[in-house]
């Protein structure tokens, strides 16, 4: 728990040493110091840096992550799975600002999708059904504005990711394209087709990294 001051020093001194930085950011007091870090550490060249979570991101956060240039790794399954406490322990005011990516994707911050695994379940069918629904596991609705479409959602866990990751994964990871590494999962069924609320149900059928058959169920 560094101070605001500290943690300006150690971002700086990690990015000078070449080190892309990333913070762990829940409360907005913390992603607004985030951001600050951020905006004033040198740029790296083959990686972004990076904002974890960015949980709670009112609008004077969100104005402060624009501003800063960092990539935000944040987790919609943690709606679906941690929604209904929330709902039940957090300010109503507070809520429409809980794990946004439709604000943060329409102000052109880089966005990429993670579970946080062992915290929440590492299926992505999980997240990319919370990102479109923004629904409980009761059902309950929370944030709806903050709703996305399915190819937004899947590319922030595809294309999103590997950019976080650096340059090298975006050139080779993240989507399906000629001369990039042939890592891909094959699903029982099209996820563009179906209603939302079924996303969680696909399973995968077939699991190819490099080009090669690594599993087949």
């Amino acid at each position: 728990t560094p101070t605001a001051s500290e943690l300006r020093r150690m971002a700086a001194d990690c990015a000078r040493a070449g080190f892309p930085v990333a913070i762990h950011a829940v409360e907005s007091e913390v992603a607004t110091s985030a951001a600050d870090a951020i905006a004033r550490a040198p740029k790296i060249a083959n990686a972004p840096h990076r904002i974890e979570h960015c949980s709670e991101c009112p609008p004077e956060v969100l104005d402060a992550v624009a501003r800063c240039g960092a990539t935000v790794v944040t987790q919609p399954a943690f709606i679906y799975e941690g929604g209904d406490r929330y709902l039940a322990t957090i300010a109503r005011a507070n809520l429409p600002h809980l794990y946004r990516t439709r604000s943060l994707s329409e102000r052109g911050i880089p966005l990429a999708f993670g579970s946080d695994a062992p915290i929440a379940d590492p299926n992505p069918m999980m997240g990319i059904q919370a990102a479109i629904t923004r629904q409980s596991a009761s059902g309950a609705s929370l944030g709806e504005d903050e709703r996305m479409d399915a190819t937004s959602a899947l590319s922030a866990y595809t294309l999103g990711s590997a950019k976080a990751a650096g340059a090298s994964a975006a050139r080779n990871l993240g989507c399906l394209t000629p001369g990039r590494l042939a890592d891909i999962v094959i699903l029982d069924r099209d996820i563009a087709a179906i209603p939302p609320d079924e996303l969680s149900e696909a399973r995968a059928v077939m699991t190819i990294i490099g080009g090669e058959v690594v599993w087949a169920g």
